[in-house]
C-alpha cells in the first residue's frame, strides 16, 4: 500500500498534489471547527460565480467562470460566521515577474469594490500578465452579506492588523480620533479577526511585493510606499496620501516590512466602463517594478476594449 502511495505521488503534478494537501487538511479542520457551522464549501465554484456577479456592472460571464473554476480556499481562510473567504491566483511566466497581492472588500459595505475585484480576475483570465497576481474579491464576506463596514463581530478589520503601536495606541486614537466610532472600532486584541488571520496568511504564504487595496468612497489613489517625484497620471481618480493608521494595512506592511500598499478609494458610482479600472492594473503593473530612487515612470495604455459598466448580464 505504501509503495502505491508513493508511486501516486510521484507522479502527480505538484501543484495539483498541493491542492489535494490543501483540501484534506481544510476538511479536517472544517470538520473540528465551529465557524464553519451551516457554511457549504462543496459547491465553491458556483459561490464565487453567484457572489461576484451580484455587484453592480457587467460581468463577462465565461471568464468569470473560468476564474472561479480556479479558487481555493487556504485553511486559515474562513469568516467570523464561517464562510470561505477565497481567492484567485494568476501567475506570470515572465522572468522577474514580481507579485500582487489585492484585497478587494475588506469593508463589506463597500461593494463598489468588488466589481473591482470581479473585472480583474475576468482580465487575468484572458491576458498573460507581466506580474503573479492573487486576488481576494471578498475579505470580508459577513459585511458584504450584512451591508456593514465591520466584520460579523463589530470589528473593523482594517483598524486589526498587529501594528507594532497597536496596543498602545490602536483603542486610544479610535476614540480620539472618531469619537468611538462603532464603524471604525478596532477591537480589544491585534489580530484577532478571522478575516484578519486570513489576510496575515496571504501576506506570508504569497510575499507580495505590492498590495492592493480597494475601497470606496474618497475619491484618491493613496500610495503608501516609495516617494516617487512624478506619479503616474490617472484622470479617474486624484493621488493623495490619506496617512495610517494604528492597526491599518498601510502601516502594517509599509511602515513595518517595507512592502508598498495602494489603496484605491473609489467614487462612490462607477465610471461609465472599465477603463480606469483596466487602466489602473497596468499603472500598478508599472508601479511594482519601479525601483524606490526612480521619479518618474511610464505607463501602458490599457489595450482591450472596456467591459460596460451600465448593463447586468
Amino acid at each position: 500500500m505504501l509503495s502505491q502511495l508513493e508511486r501516486l505521488l510521484n507522479g502527480c503534478d505538484t501543484m495539483i498534489l498541493m491542492k489535494i494537501l490543501n483540501y484534506i487538511m481544510f476538511t479536517l479542520f472544517l470538520a473540528n471547527s465551529n465557524w464553519a457551522a451551516g457554511a457549504d464549501f462543496n459547491n465553491l465554484e458556483e459561490a464565487c460565480v453567484n457572489d461576484l456577479r451580484k455587484f453592480a456592472g457587467a460581468a463577462d460571464v465565461k471568464l468569470l467562470k473560468q476564474a472561479c473554476e480556479k479558487v481555493v480556499v487556504d485553511l486559515p481562510c474562513v469568516s467570523a460566521e464561517g464562510r470561505p473567504i477565497f481567492h484567485y491566483q494568476k501567475l506570470s511566466e515572465e522572468v522577474g515577474a514580481k507579485k500582487i497581492l489585492v484585497f478587494s472588500l475588506i469593508h463589506g459595505d463597500e461593494t463598489p469594490a468588488g466589481t473591482v475585484g470581479r473585472y480583474w480576475m475576468e482580465r487575468l483570465e484572458a491576458i498573460a500578465p507581466r506580474n503573479s497576481w492573487r486576488v481576494v474579491p471578498v475579505l470580508n464576506p459577513d459585511g458584504v452579506k450584512y451591508k456593514t463596514r465591520t466584520n460579523a463581530n463589530k470589528i473593523d478589520v482594517n483598524r486589526n492588523f498587529p501594528t507594532k503601536d497597536w496596543e498602545s495606541s490602536a483603542v486610544s486614537n479610535w476614540k480620539k480620533s472618531t469619537g468611538g466610532n462603532i464603524r471604525r472600532f478596532p477591537g480589544k486584541e491585534a489580530g484577532s479577526e478571522p478575516e484578519t488571520k486570513c489576510a496575515i496568511h496571504h501576506i506570508e504564504e504569497f510575499k507580495p511585493d505590492f498590495i492592493v487595496s480597494v475601497h470606496t468612497p474618497l475619491k484618491v489613489l493613496d500610495f503608501d510606499g516609495p516617494k516617487i517625484a512624478s506619479p503616474p497620471k490617472y484622470d479617474y481618480l486624484p493621488w493623495k496620501s490619506l496617512g495610517s493608521f494604528p492597526g491599518s494595512l498601510g502601516r502594517y506592511m509599509w511602515m513595518e516590512r517595507n512592502t508598498p500598499v495602494l489603496t484605491m478609494e473609489l467614487k462612490e458610482n462607477l465610471p461609465p466602463n472599465f477603463g480606469p479600472f483596466e487602466k489602473l492594473q497596468d499603472i500598478i503593473g508599472t508601479l511594482v517594478k519601479l525601483e524606490s530612487r526612480r521619479a518618474t515612470v511610464n505607463v501602458e495604455e490599457p489595450s482591450s476594449k472596456y467591459l460596460s459598466l451600465l448593463s447586468e448580464k
